[in-house]
């Protein structure tokens, strides 16, 4: 059992802690009195998650509008609108709800059809791997659900996605900058609402229209959404 101070646990608690920090990030006004280990600021909710490891309940609501090549580019013409973003590829995967299923296999990947959602949105895509997108959206409902993309997005080996962390691989700078948005830990998290809320975060980042939490020069950005805790996985890859 890693002691508290080790890497993977430090990492851990400071995956969601950069996204949540990100000047433009947030869509209301609130403070983090703190990411560590304070039992009094952060509290313990259970196991290894403290309160800054969950996301906040949040009201709201996101829209986007489905529409053929045609009329988005000729709305966008009217409107003199100078990108419009196209939904490159898409995976979708559900299995049964109750936990042992889920995990009741062989293999180095925890759940596989997580991995497998994302890879067949990549490869629709035409979409080698997670390093060709210039920015990810994930389900950081805790920290530990961004944990779970890291690695099974292939960022990390499996059970290393502490490393990215460490390394600053998530970074807005980095090789795969994670939640742009502030994500579920620092935007809020409406539920039923954050997966078309990081489709809408994917088109804005993609068409240059991002604002404070622009990705310089972003032109492929992949969502991983999640639900029922993986019982239903959906990933898209936005572009132009």
């Amino acid at each position: 059992m890693p002691s508290p101070r080790s890497p993977p646990l430090r990492s851990a608690s400071s995956v969601g802690r950069r996204p949540a920090a990100r000047a433009g990030a947030h869509t209301r006004s609130w403070s983090v009195t703190s990411f560590g280990a304070d039992d009094h600021a952060n509290p313990v909710v259970a196991g290894l998650l403290r309160r800054t490891d969950c996301s906040q309940i949040t009201d709201g609501a996101a829209g986007v509008v489905l529409a053929s090549r045609g009329f988005a580019q000729e709305w966008a013409r009217k409107r003199g609108v100078a990108a419009v973003a196209e939904v490159k590829g898409w995976g979708h995967t559900t299995v049964g709800l109750p936990y042992r299923p889920k995990v009741a296999h062989d293999g180095p990947y925890l759940m596989p059809h997580l991995r497998q959602a994302a890879f067949d949105a990549f490869d629709r895509a035409g979409v080698p791997d997670v390093f060709a997108l210039d920015a990810l959206e994930t389900h950081d409902c805790f920290t530990s659900s961004a944990y779970l993309a890291i690695d099974h997005l292939g960022i990390t080996p499996p059970g290393q996605s502490w490393q990215a962390v460490e390394d600053g691989v998530l970074e807005r700078d980095g090789k795969v900058p994670l939640n742009p948005s502030g994500g579920l830990v620092g935007g809020g998290h409406p539920v039923g609402a954050t997966g078309v809320r990081m489709v809408l975060d994917a088109t804005r980042q993609v068409t240059g229209r991002a604002g404070a939490t622009q990705v310089e020069g972003a032109r492929t950005v992949g969502t991983l959404n999640i639900g029922g805790s993986t019982t239903t996985t959906v990933s898209f890859v936005i572009g132009v």
